[in-house]
């Protein structure tokens, strides 16, 4: 006896294309962020360490932006909280916790870094940073077909 259609729906076999592309975008996504701010922690020695974090790359990035005319204390703020965020969206997206919520505020965060590149006269990695945000816009909008998530 053939199954019902509603009994297939529930299977991956069955999903449909635009939930095998959310689902590939979110999980893209989601260990691109987490992986990125891991590296931000990450010394030359292959271990992670808060002192790389705050006297490295934040130290870098103070440094780097000094010459702008973004006030220094957003930059400061920005610059010791950026790793942190990036590993919790990665976290809540790769398991699926407000997914829509944790894409919106990525989106955002691809925005900001792409605003800092301008300021700095960065063209290649704006362009970077653009497909980055390509991907994001594009998971927005398929997420609708969120076929696994674990918190709405």
């Amino acid at each position: 006896m053939p199954r019902k259609p509603a009994q297939r729906s529930g299977s991956p076999l069955y999903w449909s294309a635009e939930s095998w592309a959310f689902i590939s975008l979110r999980l893209f996504l989601g260990l691109r962020f987490l992986l990125a701010g891991l590296g931000k922690f990450k010394n030359e020695s292959g271990d992670y360490s808060f002192d790389k974090y705050y006297d490295g790359f934040a130290a870098w990035i103070i440094g780097t932006f000094e010459k702008t005319d973004i006030p220094g204390f957003l930059v400061s703020l920005y610059a010791f909280s950026i790793g942190y965020v990036e590993i919790i969206l990665g976290l809540l997206l790769l398991a699926g916790v407000k997914t829509k919520w944790a894409l919106a505020l990525i989106a955002l965060t691809f925005v900001s870094l792409a605003y800092g590149q301008m300021v700095l006269g960065n063209g290649e990695k704006v362009n970077e940073i653009g497909f980055y945000l390509l991907f994001t816009t594009a998971a927005l909008y398929f997420v609708r077909h969120n076929k696994f998530e674990s918190l709405r």
